[in-house]
């Protein structure tokens, strides 16, 4: 009997530590939809109306995510609104992202108008060297290993350990990292920042480094402040937590023994007609929760991968395609059975 309680018990806290899993944010609610709604209208090419989405998305949240302004001053600049597409530039530059040299000239040439750029957010640059450095110490034995983790386990067993807990007493201190107070990462395309990596390395599944701090409870309230994008949050609370519950569908690419790639299929329960009632239950799942932390449906997230396949010139998501390789070349073709290739696309 006392088995049976703990066991109702165990249950019963995972279920309540999942429910707390939520975004309840109105505001950022609101901004989530007009932002999914503006990346829809983009892939159907209906940037007038995306733009004025964003406009929307803007005035709900005052800090808009770096991925959201980026995407704004293309489209901005696409239907020649070039009053808004300078002041996204503006928020971009202020937030320390670094434009080719002449992107300012080639895109805004009559920008004296617009007068000096004045930033309302101050980066905190002690804050980012401290993050820096713990970054710096989580890559140092990866590089090393030559992805030979198992030569340096104990080592990064000890560093994983140390950057975790330290970076956990950095983000109590002085809250959640974002674009606003650390700048953007120069050489992450998808505004990634480093500190996420020590984030994902928690994986609740590492088999070279136990894990030692579970970030749920403080991405959780980063997403609640806008202060992470959904994308980055569910990918991040899935490897934390062992779990699959915020992405289905993926583009895969296979890398062969030769170093040639294989691209892109996708799964064919991509099509509805093709879906069993187990596959319709896990999408739905899934789909479910999505929605609870602002995030689009799975399907309309492949449909952005898709699109970002030929499309560069847009920010959507942290990551597009899925590489596998195989030491058995026989495994890919198995693997394929049931998946589509994707047509017309650049592999």
């Amino acid at each position: 009997m006392k088995q049976i309680l703990i066991g109702l018990a165990l249950i019963f806290s995972f279920h309540s530590n999942a429910q707390t899993i939520e975004l309840k944010n109105e505001k950022l609610i609101a901004y989530y939809e007009f932002v999914n709604n503006a990346e829809k209208d983009i892939l159907e090419n209906k940037l007038l109306d995306a733009n004025a989405l964003y406009a929307k998305a803007f005035k709900k949240f005052k800090k808009p995510h770096a991925k959201d302004l980026y995407n704004s001053m293309v489209v901005s600049l696409k239907v020649k609104d070039s009053d808004n597409a300078y002041q996204q530039y503006s928020s971009l530059k202020c937030l320390d992202y670094k434009f080719k040299d002449n992107f300012q000239s080639e895109n805004f040439p009559n920008n004296k108008k617009y007068g000096e750029i004045k930033c309302k957010n101050k980066l905190d640059y002690s804050y980012k060297k401290s993050l820096d450095s713990l970054f710096i110490l989580d890559q140092y034995y990866r590089k090393l290993s030559g992805g030979n983790y198992t030569k340096y386990q104990n080592e990064l067993t000890k560093n994983d350990s140390i950057t975790s807990t330290k970076l956990l007493k950095l983000i109590q201190k002085k809250g959640f990292p974002n674009e606003y107070n650390i700048g953007l990462e120069s050489k992450s395309k998808v505004f990634f920042h480093d500190f996420y990596f020590i984030i994902w390395h928690q994986l609740a599944t590492n088999r070279y480094s136990p894990q030692r701090v579970n970030f749920s409870k403080e991405i959780v309230k980063a997403l609640n402040d806008g202060k992470i994008r959904p994308d980055i949050a569910g990918f991040l609370l899935d490897l934390n937590n062992g779990t699959k519950d915020y992405s289905f569908f993926t583009i895969y690419q296979f890398i062969k023994n030769n170093g040639e790639s294989d691209c892109c299929y996708i799964s064919s329960f991509f099509t509805p007609e093709k879906r069993t009632d187990k596959i319709k239950k896990m999408v739905d799942y899934v789909n479910e929760k999505r929605k609870k932390i602002g995030l689009p449906s799975s399907e309309d997230e492949l449909n952005k991968n898709i699109f970002l396949l030929k499309n560069k010139d847009y920010i959507f998501l942290s990551r597009t395609t899925e590489g596998l390789n195989f030491v058995d070349e026989n495994e890919i073709e198995r693997y394929k059975v049931n998946l589509i290739k994707l047509d017309d696309t650049p592999h």
